[in-house]
């Protein structure tokens, strides 16, 4: 079974964390992956200057935190990954506490859209 929680750029936002609190605490999720992905929209659009609307600059915040300038793309985006991953216990007590107690890992991969190969980040 897979409760699944999407959002462009695989960001930390606020109700992402809410809906992986209740996978812990009411389903016992043992497991949060965080999958980038190729070819990442959102991630390339972080990496520009310039977004057509303000929610999207908005969406993109997280993401430029987490990536380098001069980054390449594929790089970029297990860089943001990674840090969506982290912000997951330093954000939420009842992430990090199933993460200290053992009843939950996290991990990060990233997924080739081409060749449709995942590895662990």
């Amino acid at each position: 079974d897979l409760f699944v929680i999407r959002s462009a750029g695989n960001t930390a936002f606020d109700d992402a964390i809410a809906s992986m609190e209740f996978g812990v605490l009411a389903l016992k999720t043992p497991l949060i992956l965080v999958m980038g992905h190729s070819a990442c929209g959102a991630v390339k659009a972080a990496q520009g200057d310039e977004l057509p609307t303000p929610l999207l600059t908005e969406l993109v915040k997280p993401i430029r935190a987490a990536i380098q300038p001069g980054q390449d793309l594929e790089t970029a985006t297990k860089a943001n990954a990674s840090y969506a991953a982290k912000q997951l216990t330093a954000r939420s007590e009842v992430i990090k506490d199933a993460v200290d107690n053992g009843t939950l890992q996290i991990v990060v991969g990233y997924f080739d859209i081409g060749s449709g190969k995942v590895t662990m980040v």
